[in-house]
């Protein structure tokens, strides 16, 4: 009779499993001890350090060949890295364009890596969510329900899925099947000598060329000078060229400025043209009912992009673009092979090719905060400045008015928070947010 193997290596089952639960949860409530008082403490380091030569030459070293404990990993961690930060969630950070991420949305990103879900699609919970963020964005800027999107990792991608579906709907030929060098005319697209860098990088990378993309001199509020505009496209017309987009812009870098978005509508309507709005910056000034004037227009736009890591303060990554005619979205990027085929029920049964896989994210519960939290705190903030028409105002983002000692971002509630304290202990957390604020007016202007 042959005798079992009784080797207890090869029973031993294989798992992703850390070793020691206990001590892996230990180190974990440790590891939130120490954020929790990392924004506690906030405005007690400075803003930005230099990093010793021992720091840097720790990011030099070579890929470990052996496992260390995650207690070390920890250490290291704490000491070369956190200290050593970009600064743009202290309240004297002033540099730039960004979010100051949030306590609540780390607390997202965390439970959307414990559950790991890849957003491909399929029927389960965390594709739902992925929609249901995008709806929301629709419902913000006025987009209609029949509009679609997708969300990403930032705004220069935002950007260029905005841009390559209107490159494909303007070609005159099947861009997806021929490529670009089937086109009879060049396209041209415009946008102002203030636009963001990254549209640049997009027609290059659309096979395009920098040469695709007019710049239009800026008036003296820094806005597209629409006569100039409407010169360049009948130059390229008599040329021709074939003018397919006219990019406006909601919120320069530079300056904050924002093109008259009405006007670009009516005229991209008379010419024919694909109207796309970078409203990266700008966009969301839309939930704000005394500001919302500003992005008027937005809600009209053929494609949208915008970036809840800045004044939403999800954090990085997370940007968002919109599409309004679904058919044309879908075209520029559906594809199905037969891993993504669908059936009638169980996780397939859904619509795999409902958005570019590839373009997308997980969106943490962070991202789906924006409604129930974002807008009520955003909205008040934002409509208590009073700057010029046409512009950004200026001071969300540096202002940590409601940002500070241990709740430092309570102004935002995942998904998570919503469903279940939130609603609970809003009054009490709004009296925190009112005190925040008050005690960041001595300190900051509005």
């Amino acid at each position: 009779m042959e005798q079992l193997n009784t080797n207890p290596d090869l029973h031993r089952e294989e798992t992703l499993d850390p070793e020691e639960l206990g001590e892996t949860r230990e180190l974990s409530y440790r590891m939130i001890d120490d954020a929790v008082a990392y924004l506690r403490d906030v405005r007690n380091r400075p803003v930005w350090r230099s990093m010793p030569d021992s720091v840097r030459s720790f990011f030099s070293m070579p890929a470990p060949a052996e496992a260390e404990p995650l207690a070390d990993v920890y250490r290291q961690i704490s000491e070369n890295l956190m200290p050593y930060a970009k600064g743009n969630i202290h309240p004297r950070f002033w540099a730039w364009y960004m979010g100051s991420s949030n306590y609540t949305g780390a607390m997202g990103d965390f439970l959307a890596a414990i559950q790991g879900s890849n957003l491909g699609g399929g029927n389960h919970a965390g594709a739902l969510m992925d929609r249901q963020v995008v709806e929301w964005f629709k419902q913000m800027i006025g987009f209609p329900a029949s509009a679609s999107g997708t969300l990403v990792s930032g705004g220069s991608m935002a950007n260029i899925i905005g841009l390559n579906v209107a490159r494909n709907a303007k070609a005159g030929v099947d861009v997806r099947e021929h490529g670009v060098a089937a086109m009879e005319k060049a396209l041209r697209f415009y946008g102002s000598d203030q636009i963001h860098s990254c549209h640049r990088k997009a027609v290059e990378v659309l096979g395009l060329g920098n040469q695709a993309l007019r710049r239009i001199p800026s008036n003296a509020d820094f806005r597209i000078d629409l006569q100039a505009l409407k010169t360049a496209i009948a130059e390229d017309r008599a040329a021709g060229l074939r003018p397919a987009c006219v990019i406006g812009t909601a919120g320069t870098v530079n300056t904050g400025a924002i093109d008259d978005l009405e006007a670009l509508f009516d005229l991209a309507k008379e010419e024919d043209l694909w109207f796309h709005v970078d409203g990266c910056i700008g966009a969301l000034i839309a939930i704000a009912p005394e500001n919302a004037y500003r992005v008027a227009g937005i809600e009209k736009a053929d494609s949208v992009a915008l970036d809840p890591h800045k004044w939403l303060h999800t954090p990085f990554e997370a940007g968002c673009a919109l599409v309004r005619d679904r058919s044309a979205h879908r075209g520029t990027f559906a594809t199905t092979a037969e891993y993504m085929e669908t059936s009638r029920r169980g996780m397939a049964a859904a619509d795999l090719r409902l958005r570019p896989a590839d373009l997308a994210r997980f969106p943490s519960p962070e991202d789906v905060d924006v409604l129930e939290g974002a807008r009520r705190r955003k909205i008040r903030s934002i409509d208590r400045s009073k700057h010029r028409a046409g512009s950004v105002p200026q001071f969300s983002y540096r202002n940590r008015a409601y940002s500070g000692a241990c709740g430092a971002n309570q102004h935002k509630h995942s998904l998570l928070s919503l469903h279940s304290s939130w609603r609970g202990s809003r009054g009490d957390q709004g009296d925190q947010h009112r005190n925040h604020a008050q005690t960041s007016r001595g300190r900051h202007s509005w």
